[in-house]
């Protein structure tokens, strides 16, 4: 991500994670581990671990391959409400990006993910050029789905659970988003 890159809302300043993030990243997934458990793999609890990821997603931005931003509660603004990543993304032939969110738990249900997510899609669309996003979520995370397409996203395809390989690999939708004409 460009530096200085911010995306503000009515509600939240999205900002690029920097290394002093890294503490307040690492109490965001400890205290949403047990409501997240099932869709997302267990985050260490190691404070550096998490430096090291900021350190790794700049490097990743640097290169035009990702975008990360921290959405802080306007309000309150050491609170780390939601994390929304662009990864994968690609400048030709088609520019697109896999969209990758999540909440804290204490702000669900109140729009907040939407409002994180509108902001990096209008950026997406907008200053990036991309064209299409993309993003995955488990059938069972109907939350996330619902939000998707609030978002405007459109079911595109759907992978089943491969019996005897539950542990490695979940079911998943794949939604998709067209920037607008």
């Amino acid at each position: 991500m460009s530096e200085g890159v911010r995306l503000d809302t009515e509600r939240l300043i999205l900002r690029e994670p920097v290394a002093s993030d890294a503490p307040l990243l690492a109490a965001y997934h400890a205290r949403n581990e047990a409501r997240i458990a099932r869709w997302e793999v267990k985050r260490s609890e190691d404070v550096a671990a998490h430096a090291a990821w900021i350190a790794w997603r700049h490097t990743e931005s640097a290169a035009g391959r990702a975008r990360s931003w921290h959405a802080f509660d306007r309000a309150a603004p050491e609170t780390l409400v939601a994390l929304v990543n662009l990864d994968a993304i690609s400048h030709e032939p088609q520019r697109t990006a896999m969209l990758a969110y999540s909440v804290d738990a204490a702000y669900e249900g109140r729009g907040y993910a939407r409002e994180a997510c509108e902001a990096v899609i209008a950026h997406a669309f907008g200053e990036l050029g991309l064209h299409n996003l993309s993003a995955t979520y488990d059938p069972a995370n109907e939350r996330s789905g619902g939000l998707l397409k609030r978002l405007g996203f459109m079911e595109v395809a759907r992978t089943a659970v491969v019996p005897g390989f539950e542990r490695h690999m979940r079911a998943q939708v794949l939604a998709a988003l067209a920037r607008p004409a």
